[in-house]
């Protein structure tokens, strides 16, 4: 243990209980869903959007606090791992800047990056939000798929390439999900697998398979 937890001792970001950034309680209530689809493509996430995994994310995002990335991040590369889904590289989804400015970082591109260690695969950076969207929260599927319309675009100068796997930290709806996956193949190359840390209850059936 470091000086610094001696002075600081770190808070669970799931329960609040001190010594672990996420303790071993909280981490024994994720039940990782089923693989599912999304638009056809394979759906994975560590837990569902409740309980001790839906504040842990609250305390990641809105505290902030993004250091939560390293401890969130091994329960979906377990996920990923079991469910065999073989990728070329990560990439994220993005926050518009302005945005990024006020939470002072993108929570799925720290996400990202801690799998992409974790996988030993490669991070490509690409997907820019070109259009800032009005927050999503309270928006039926078919609002926040008119809402993300056109919001996405591939800027990098190297293509996207193939089977990149999509990183986020809550999939809702699917529409930000697919939105971005389109403007991937727009500019050439395709989605492997959708990597979320957590599935909302309220995902309709209709978009999974």
């Amino acid at each position: 243990m470091s000086l610094l937890d001696l002075l600081f001792p770190p808070r669970c970001g799931g329960c609040g209980a001190y010594g672990a950034a996420w303790c071993a309680a909280c981490a024994g209530t994720l039940r990782p869903p089923a693989v599912s689809t999304l638009a056809g493509i394979p759906l994975l996430a560590a837990g569902r959007f409740d309980g001790r995994l839906q504040q842990a994310i609250h305390s990641y995002k809105y505290r902030p606090r993004p250091q939560l990335a390293s401890v969130l991040a091994p329960p979906l590369a377990r996920a990923i791992a079991t469910a065999g889904v073989s990728l070329s590289a990560l990439t994220f989804v993005p926050l518009h800047p302005r945005r990024q400015r006020e939470r002072g970082f993108n929570q799925a591109q720290r996400l990202a990056a801690q799998l992409a260690g974790a996988l030993g695969i490669p991070l490509v950076s690409g997907l820019t939000r070109v259009r800032a969207t009005p927050a999503q929260v309270g928006l039926s599927q078919a609002e926040r798929r008119a809402n993300l319309a056109g919001a996405f675009q591939w800027t990098a100068s190297q293509p996207p390439g193939d089977r990149l796997g999509l990183v986020d930290d809550v999939c809702t709806t699917g529409a930000t999900l697919t939105a971005a996956a389109e403007a991937v193949a727009e500019a050439g190359g395709s989605i492997g697998a959708f990597l979320v840390l957590a599935v909302a209850q309220t995902l309709p059936a209709v978009a999974v398979t």
